[in-house]
């Protein structure tokens, strides 16, 4: 394992960003920039051994500020939506910065500079989001970990503390395509996702509070591996209400031993195993990449509707105001720790 720095240009209020690529003795990089947490880059070899970029990205600062998509981003203080941008919180109501529309998405945390350090194998990025940062209570102190292992795994370690009572649902928002950031969409892999239920949702992608299960024909179902593209378009209000799959896929049993979902590439015949100690994965089939104000990503490549795809490890959206949802509270004293780990090899 290595880890090496470079500059990666500056934000528009001046602020240094540099870029970290960590390495392993396979071939494997992982770009992590301290603007945001983001991955900007994750190579890994192919079936033939050609190395291979399966994240979409930017080329710069710039580009990452502007954009609308956060591509590779960290994000938090919630991620996913809050309806409303308000909450109750012991006896009161919390009302956040609206971000899209009238409702809250994700927070602020892709836009910040990190405090960055190489520990042993790791990067290790630490900020502390501010008591009433985007509304929210609190003083956090964030910790976040990034590890690239010699079985070819990026680990994802997320700690959080507290001086106040508050919400917490972080995650990481890379779009793959096990093909290639530049090889057009990614509707051909092949997906498996270990969850019998999702979270139905509403017009403004908000959860009604319904929990459908999934019948064997459902075409969210992927407890049996199938193409992305399988039944995508089918005639169902919740494809239409996402443009596509923007689903929170809820876990039958969250695990760092068991993989909780597997992409595999027919092209490239690279395969990514997740794990992840979250009780829920945010599926979401890159519907409305189009329509980011930027234009293109990486090496000037317009990525195209369905380019790529996320599978963001989480907390349900909206628990804040569903009570019957596990519970993302934050309280002094108690701490929350997740790992996510994608693991990436080759397909038989």
């Amino acid at each position: 394992m290595s880890i090496s720095s470079a500059p990666f240009g500056v934000t528009r209020s001046g602020v240094p960003v540099t870029a970290y690529t960590l390495a392993n003795s396979h071939g494997c990089k992982a770009v992590v920039l301290d603007f945001g947490g983001t991955v900007q880059s994750l190579i890994v070899p192919d079936r033939d051994g050609q190395p291979v970029d399966v994240v979409l990205g930017y080329d710069s600062v710039e580009e990452y500020e502007r954009g609308s998509c956060y591509y590779g981003a960290f994000v938090g203080r919630y991620a996913n939506r809050i309806q409303g941008s308000r909450f109750p919180l012991e006896g009161a109501e919390v009302r956040l910065t609206p971000n899209e529309g009238r409702n809250h998405l994700h927070g602020n945390f892709c836009f910040e500079v990190y405090d960055a350090a190489v520990e042993g194998d790791s990067l290790v990025l630490r900020r502390t989001s501010p008591d009433g940062e985007d509304g929210y209570p609190g003083a956090v102190t964030l910790t976040i970990t990034y590890t690239l292992t010699e079985q070819d795994g990026l680990v994802l370690d997320y700690q959080a503390a507290t001086d106040r009572t508050t919400v917490i649902n972080l995650t990481n928002h890379a779009y793959f395509n096990l093909s290639g950031h530049a090889s057009g969409t990614a509707l051909d892999t092949v997906l498996q996702l270990n969850a019998s239920r999702i979270t139905e949702m509403d017009g403004e992608s908000i959860p009604t509070g319904v929990i459908r299960d999934l019948a064997p024909e459902d075409p969210f179902n992927f407890t049996v591996p199938k193409p992305i593209a399988r039944d995508i378009e089918a005639d169902d209000p919740q494809l239409r209400f996402g443009g596509g799959y923007d689903h929170n896929f809820i876990l039958d049993l969250p695990s760092l031993e068991t993989p909780v979902a597997a992409a595999v590439s027919p092209r490239s015949g690279i395969l990514m195993d997740v794990y992840t100690t979250q009780p829920a994965v945010q599926f979401y089939s890159a519907n409305y990449v189009q329509d980011d104000p930027v234009g293109h990503g990486k090496g000037g490549i317009v990525y195209p509707r369905r380019g790529g795809f996320c599978l963001e490890t989480q907390h349900y959206p909206d628990s804040p105001n569903h009570p019957e949802f596990p519970s993302t509270l934050l309280r002094p004293g108690e701490g929350d720790h997740q790992v996510t780990e994608y693991r990436f090899s080759i397909s038989d």
